[in-house]
C-alpha cells in the first residue's frame, strides 16, 4: 500500500490522506486548512477567489487526481471517508465532483448538512454510506473497520485499513476524557495489535497540557459559576460541540434555570436528539429557543426552510421575556450578537462563560464583543477542555496497537514524537511525500 499525507504532517487542520493499492484509491478526510504556512490563521475567503487548479498550485487544495469538478476527465477516487464533522476534516468538499462516493457517520452528515445550510456553503454530499462502529467495509482491495472515537465532534471515527496483508490505522481526532470516554475503552478492547503504520494525531504534543479536565469537571465548574451570580449567564461555545452543550444544559437544570439557545443550535440538538441529548421536547421542560438574530431566520425563509423555525414556536422565548427574568436563564450566544444582546435589559454585571479555544478571543472579530463586555461590566470566565488526546492517552493508544511505524499527523510538533515514543518507530514525513507500507 502507498500512503500520501497531502496535508497535516506539520499542521493542525486541513487533514487529507490518500491510500492506494493497485488501481484502487481511497481518501480519508478532505479538510479546510486552519493556518497558513506562515502560521497565521487561514483566511477561507481565498477559496472563493481562486479556481481549484490555482488553489492546488497554492498548496491549499491537495493535488489528488480525479476529485475536483474541474478534472472530470480523470478516473475518480474510489471512496472518500470523512472521519468527523469538523470543517478542517471535510471543508473543501465544496470543490469535489458530484460522482464522489462518501463514507460518513449518519449524525456527522446531519451536522455537515446544517453547517452547509446556515453558512451558505455550496457543497453537498449526494452519494454516501453511513459509518457504523465495529462494522467492516470491503471496498476494492481494501477492508476497512470502523471505530467510534471520543471527540468534540459527535459521531467521529477512526479507521483500520487492511490490504496486501498490511494494516494501517488512521486515528482521526480523539480523546478519552469526555462523555463518550467509554468509546476509547471499547476501542482499546477491540483494535488489533501489530499495526504496520499508525497515523497518529498529536494536537496536544508539544503543549503543556498533560492533565485535561473531564466534561463532568466542566459541568461542575459551570454550576459553581451560575451559583455565584443572580444575573443572567451567557455561554459561548461551538453549536456543534454536543458534549459541551449537554454540560451547559445539565448545569442549567441543576441550578433550576432555563437553558436558552438560538434556532441554529436548537436544530443541531434536534437533529442529534435521542434519549441522552437534550432537545426541545416534552422530556426536557427547561429548554427555550430565541428567534434572533433576525438574519438567521430570514436565511431559512429565503431557502424555503421555514419548518426549521416553526417547529420551535411552542418553545419560543422573546427578548422581552428574557429581560423580565434574566437571573433565571443560561443563554447560549455567539460573539457576533452584540447588537441583539445590547437590547436585553438587566445584563450589567452578567457572567460570560467562554468555552472555546482561547485563540478566538485574540482575533479582530472578537474585539467588539470584548469591548461590549467591558462596557457592561461583565465577567469573562473560562471553562474549557481540549477535544484532543493527552500524551498519556496517546501512549495508551500506541501501547495497545504496537505499531511498527508511527507517522505524526494533525500536529505542529512532529519533532516531539521521537521523545515520547520509541524513536526508531517514528517516521517523520512532509506533506505530499510517498510512504510505502
Amino acid at each position: 500500500m502507498n500512503i500520501t499525507i497531502h496535508h497535516g504532517t506539520h499542521e493542525i487542520g486541513g487533514s487529507c490522506v490518500e491510500i492506494s493499492s493497485g488501481e484502487n484509491r481511497i481518501v480519508i478526510d478532505i479538510g479546510m486548512p486552519l493556518v497558513e504556512e506562515s502560521g497565521e490563521r487561514f483566511d477561507s475567503k481565498i477559496c472563493k477567489t481562486l479556481s481549484p487548479s490555482e488553489l492546488v498550485k497554492e498548496k491549499i487544495l491537495p493535488d489528488i487526481k480525479g476529485i475536483y469538478k474541474s478534472n472530470k476527465g480523470d478516473k475518480p477516487i474510489d471512496w472518500l471517508f470523512i472521519s468527523h464533522s469538523h470543517i478542517d476534516h471535510y471543508g473543501i468538499y465544496t470543490f469535489l465532483r458530484d460522482d464522489i462516493y462518501y463514507y460518513v457517520g449518519e449524525k456527522a452528515k446531519k451536522l455537515i448538512d446544517l453547517t452547509t445550510l446556515f453558512l451558505n456553503f455550496n457543497g453537498d454530499i449526494n452519494k454516501c454510506t453511513y459509518l457504523e462502529s465495529g462494522k467492516e467495509i470491503k471496498v476494492g482491495n481494501f477492508t476497512i473497520t470502523l471505530y467510534l472515537m471520543d471527540h468534540t465532534a459527535f459521531d467521529a471515527y477512526g479507521f483500520l485499513i487492511e490490504c496486501e496483508g498490511k494494516k494501517i490505522f488512521y486515528s482521526g481526532d480523539f480523546r478519552e476524557h469526555e462523555r463518550k470516554g467509554k468509546a476509547f475503552d471499547y476501542f482499546l478492547s477491540k483494535v488489533p495489535e501489530n499495526i504496520d503504520a499508525l497515523l497518529l494525531e498529536g494536537s496536544l504534543v508539544g503543549s503543556e497540557r498533560s492533565i485535561t479536565k473531564s466534561e463532568e469537571d466542566i459541568e461542575n465548574d459551570i454550576v459553581k459559576t451560575i451559583n455565584n451570580t443572580d444575573k443572567i449567564v451567557f455561554g459561548v461555545s461551538s453549536s456543534q460541540n454536543i458534549d459541551r452543550l449537554v454540560s451547559f444544559f445539565k448545569a442549567a437544570r441543576r441550578t433550576k434555570r432555563l437553558f436558552v439557545s438560538d434556532v441554529y443550535t436548537s436544530n443541531v440538538l434536534a437533529e442529534i436528539g435521542g434519549k441522552t441529548i437534550p432537545h426541545t421536547s416534552k422530556g426536557y421542560g427547561n429548554i427555550r429557543v430565541y428567534f434572533f438574530p433576525q438574519y438567521t431566520c430570514n436565511k431559512l425563509v429565503k431557502k424555503k426552510r421555514e419548518k426549521m423555525i416553526y417547529k420551535f414556536y411552542p418553545y419560543k422565548i422573546s427578548m422581552a421575556e428574557i429581560s423580565e427574568n434574566p437571573g433565571n436563564i443560561v443563554m447560549m450566544v455567539r460573539m457576533s450578537m452584540v447588537r441583539e444582546l445590547s437590547l436585553i435589559k438587566g445584563i450589567e454585571g452578567a457572567s460570560v462563560i467562554y468555552s472555546m479555544w482561547n485563540g478566538y478571543l485574540e482575533e479582530n472579530s472578537s474585539k467588539r464583543f470584548i469591548d461590549f463586555m467591558e462596557e457592561k461590566n461583565m465577567q469573562l470566565i473560562k471553562h474549557h477542555t481540549s477535544g484532543h488526546a493527552t500524551i498519556a492517552t496517546l501512549e495508551k493508544f500506541v501501547k495497545k496497537t504496537k505499531p511498527k511505524m508511527i507517522i505524526p499527523i494533525h500536529t505542529f510538533s512532529l519533532d516531539k514524537y521521537a521523545g515520547i515514543f520509541p524513536s526508531e518507530k517514528v517516521i517523520s514525513v512532509n506533506d505530499r511525500e510517498l510512504i510505502t507500507s
